[in-house]
């Protein structure tokens, strides 16, 4: 049976990655006028691809609400097979679009504030519960807390200096997000696993 603290770590990680889904469709959406014919259809294509994942991923959100936890481990390896299948629509818009550097950039920067917005709501959110916690725990929980807050960061000042950096390439950028979302989704893990140990 899935724990209280394994289903937050999930809803978190979906979460996030629904605002990423949400903040990379607007991005694409809204440059999808400036293309050229042929190539505005392709984009087009890939964009409604790509809705259709966000869909998915949206129903497989609600269906975990409505079935609560049970299924979480099994319903984690859909959006996780879903969000694969986002990355790879997003980078084939990116190939259509003829490497645009700009549009690279607008994406990013799109993405990278979707994550700063779901890290923060995070940290929040785990904060809430780390109050509720007795007070002979709340030392440590505010110790793993504060690494969390400390990854977030580390992470939102790495995606500022590539950001400004100027990169051009998408697989930089795409790299970028990945190793900011996997050092984040560690910090998050630490302190789930610090809130077990105080429970």
């Amino acid at each position: 049976m899935t724990s209280e603290t394994d289903t937050h770590l999930f809803s978190n990680w979906a979460k996030e990655r629904l605002d990423e889904i949400d903040a990379t469709l607007a991005t694409l959406q809204s440059r999808v006028n400036t293309l050229q014919a042929e190539t505005k259809q392709q984009a087009e294509k890939t964009i409604t691809e790509i809705r259709a994942q966000q869909q998915v991923f949206q129903e497989m959100l609600k269906k975990q609400t409505e079935e609560g936890t049970a299924n979480w481990t099994h319903l984690m390896r859909g959006l996780e097979s879903n969000w694969a299948s986002f990355e790879s629509l997003v980078q084939k818009y990116m190939n259509i679009t003829l490497k645009d550097a700009h549009h690279f950039q607008e994406t990013f920067s799109a993405r990278a504030e979707a994550q700063r917005k779901a890290w923060q709501e995070a940290i929040e959110n785990l904060r809430g519960k780390a109050n509720t916690f007795a007070a002979a725990h709340k030392k440590e929980t505010e110790e793993a807390l504060n690494q969390l807050k400390a990854a977030a960061d580390t992470a939102k000042a790495k995606l500022e200096t590539q950001q400004k950096a100027g990169v051009e390439s998408w697989d930089a950028l795409k790299t970028a997000l990945e190793e900011s979302r996997a050092a984040f989704d560690k910090a998050t893990h630490k302190v789930i696993e610090s809130f077990k140990k105080t429970a």
